[in-house]
């Protein structure tokens, strides 16, 4: 994206908010609530229809900043596509879209989803006590295994080019190089980095011939609203291919104070791939690749009260990895 000068940002904000103004009385919404406006998007509640709603809209144009666009637009057609499907723990947990647009800047309005975030004071890591509970273990489970099902021939062609296929060389290793010495500094250990490195070859390629299958990429406790009915997931703006455990793992770092769930949730999803000989290598390889980006993320993630039981599980688990005596159980 082209920097900026304030002459320039004026004049595109001046048309956002034309476009804006014009997008909700074309298509009726009255707002009752300005959530954000930048830096990258103007987000509202209101009514259409007598329903309650959120508008969503880019703030840049497609021309001015494709990759925001590219990525809102990938969960507004994966929204649509799904509740048009047969997929039907996918459509009752996502949002429900009523009008859209992708050109020249990606918008929605979709359904306002009303229950209590899974979060802990506006964290993104740490979920309530109570999550971690039978029926919420089998609705995921069910979730998973069901975006998982999603087929290539199922998506169509609009959403698919926008989709990249999980590579660890091209896409993982090229962020994670520029932090080996924050690793090593923050585990205070000496030459960890040639042996992640080490171990990361040993597993490249059974992560990269792993099975591909779409995953919402973070299952997080910010994403997680409790309803009266039942759970749901916001938030699918990076839907992309990954690899079955991904997801799965996710959640199951997140509950590292709950080890008996933890063990059930893994032998549970586990049975999902009854047939995938190397799902146990999978896992391994996943939960050391989210480990060391929990531990980089301590660099930058302002909340440490919310992150920082996460990353000392992380740290235990890199030094099992490495030492070739991992406990998936705990």
């Amino acid at each position: 994206m082209p920097q900026e000068t304030v002459s320039t940002k004026k004049a595109r904000l001046a048309i956002a908010r034309r476009i804006i103004k014009d997008t909700l009385e074309y298509e009726d919404f009255k707002v009752t609530k300005k959530i954000r406006f930048g830096p990258r998007y103007y987000v509202a509640r209101g009514l259409r229809n007598k329903r309650q709603t959120i508008f969503k809209i880019c703030l840049f144009s497609d021309s001015v900043d494709h990759l925001t666009n590219e990525k809102f637009s990938r969960e507004i057609i994966f929204l649509d596509f799904v509740q048009n499907s047969k997929f039907n723990k996918v459509k009752k947990a996502a949002p429900h879209v009523y009008a859209w647009g992708i050109k020249p800047r990606a918008w929605y309005i979709r359904e306002h989803i009303q229950g209590q975030l899974q979060n802990i004071k506006g964290g993104n890591v740490k979920f309530t006590k109570s999550f971690f509970n039978q029926k919420n273990q089998l609705w995921l489970i069910d979730l998973f295994t069901d975006l998982q099902s999603i087929k290539d021939s199922d998506l169509h062609n609009n959403f698919k080019k926008l989709l990249y296929p999980p590579d660890f060389t091209k896409n993982l290793w090229r962020f994670i190089s520029p932090h080996w010495q924050r690793v090593e500094n923050y585990m205070r250990w000496s030459g960890l980095a040639r042996l992640i490195r080490k171990k990361f070859k040993f597993y490249a390629p059974i992560y990269n011939k792993a099975p591909r299958v779409l995953a919402h990429q973070e299952p997080y406790s910010c994403h997680l609203i409790k309803t009266k009915m039942n759970l749901r997931l916001i938030d699918w703006e990076n839907i992309g291919w990954a690899n079955p455990a991904h997801d799965p793992v996710v959640v199951w770092m997140r509950a590292h104070q709950k080890p008996a769930w933890q063990k059930q949730f893994y032998q549970r999803f586990r049975r999902q791939w009854p047939n995938y000989k190397k799902f146990n290598d999978l896992w391994t390889i996943e939960v050391l690749i989210q480990s060391v980006f929990n531990v980089i993320s301590i660099h930058f993630y302002k909340n440490r009260n919310d992150i920082i039981g996460l990353v000392k599980f992380s740290d235990k688990k890199i030094r099992e990895i490495l030492t070739d005596n991992f406990k998936i159980y705990n």
